[in-house]
């Protein structure tokens, strides 16, 4: 089959005829992918094979973690109910049998494997998963807009693990990005009185204008355009800082009000400076991480508020794409550009960034 394989640690991957197809074990199921949509991590992998040193990564793999697709084939014990089924996949393959598996928090399984990282992923015609790993579309969610469920489920994760009732509160996010934009979408969704978002990118503050999203770029300060309530409480409910930059967590520390709460939601990289007694102690300041989803909390949640429209998916994408495209794809998501999708139906055009090979056997 057809498949985007990162072969080695350096730059680039292969476009590859011939990927030898991922036999199936007891609990998989075999999905024909519709869509997959491509991700800053995938940015990362594509410039750099020890981008992923950290998270286990394995090579060769075929790269892309956000899918759905059709479930085509079962391996022994999978459920027959899912043959023929639409489904998204969760990216983090829980092992269903930890101790964090078993009490309810299989985000973090202890024995996790990433869809993309270290197993084969979802640039291809077809990918293999646990058929625990898959969530069922609702009939009202389009395939291609499905693929965003698993990104867009990253935000409604960090809603839901900050703690705070939105209903009536002020809430800051910095990155117009997909996950920045749908965290402002469920903000508003369930009753924020005021929602800021900060992007430096003018086409991601349009896209946000378009989603009737107010935004400023970053030499505005946050309080400066709050509204008058923010700004005599001292600063906002809470913070959700999407973009993985350092400055912008900073910013969004600096924003809050007393006792507020900020989600460190991005990947950001190096260490934060941070006077703890001024911001966490005499502030009374709550810093939280957020990784991955809630299974399956987050899916359905998620998925309600779409099946509702009161959060628009679809609109976040702007360009549609064969496999040949992942290069142009990463270079459109630099700038002009919202989601990129991939789609395996497309017919790879005539010239490719990529190097092109008949057969890579798997290593």
């Amino acid at each position: 089959m057809r498949a985007v394989v990162k072969l080695d640690r350096g730059r680039g991957c292969l476009l590859v005829h011939d990927r030898q197809e991922t036999p199936l074990d007891a609990g998989q199921v075999r999905v024909h992918v519709a869509a997959a949509s491509v991700c800053g991590t995938d940015s990362a992998f594509y410039e750099s094979g020890d981008a992923g040193a950290d998270l286990g990564m394995t090579l060769p793999r075929v790269l892309g973690h956000e899918v759905s697709g059709t479930v085509i084939e079962l391996g022994p014990h999978s459920p027959e109910s899912l043959l023929g089924a639409r489904v998204a996949v969760e990216t983090h393959l829980h092992c269903g049998e930890c101790s964090f598996c078993r009490s309810g928090s299989a985000h973090n399984c202890s024995r996790m494997g990433i869809l993309g990282v270290t197993v084969d992923g979802a640039f291809a015609e077809r990918l293999v998963v646990p058929a625990r790993s898959c969530f069922r579309i609702p009939d009202e969610i389009e395939l291609e807009t499905a693929a965003l469920l698993e990104s867009a489920g990253s935000a409604m994760h960090a809603v839901l693990r900050s703690g705070v009732n939105l209903a009536g509160g002020s809430v800051l996010i910095s990155g117009a990005g997909p996950v920045g934009l749908v965290a402002a979408q469920i903000a508003r969704a369930l009753g924020a009185r005021a929602v800021v978002l900060v992007e430096p990118n003018p086409h991601r503050r349009a896209l946000a204008q378009r989603l009737g999203l107010s935004s400023l770029g970053v030499e505005q300060a946050p309080l400066d355009v709050a509204d008058e309530r923010t700004r005599s409480w001292g600063g906002f409910d809470v913070a959700f800082e999407c973009s993985g930059a350092m400055p912008a967590l900073e910013v969004a520390l600096a924003s809050v009000r007393r006792e507020a709460t900020v989600m460190s939601v991005g990947l950001v990289k190096g260490a934060l400076p941070l006077q703890v007694a001024e911001t966490l102690i005499t502030r009374g300041l709550t810093l939280r991480g957020s990784w991955g989803r809630s299974l399956w909390e987050t899916w359905e949640r998620m998925s309600a508020l779409v099946v509702a429209g009161q959060v628009d998916l679809a609109s976040l994408i702007t360009h549609r794409l064969p496999l040949s495209g992942l290069p142009e794809a990463l270079d459109l998501m630099r700038g002009q550009a919202g989601k990129v999708v991939l789609d395996p139906a497309l017919p790879d055009g005539p010239e490719s960034r990529f190097t092109q090979r008949e057969v890579l056997h798997q290593g």
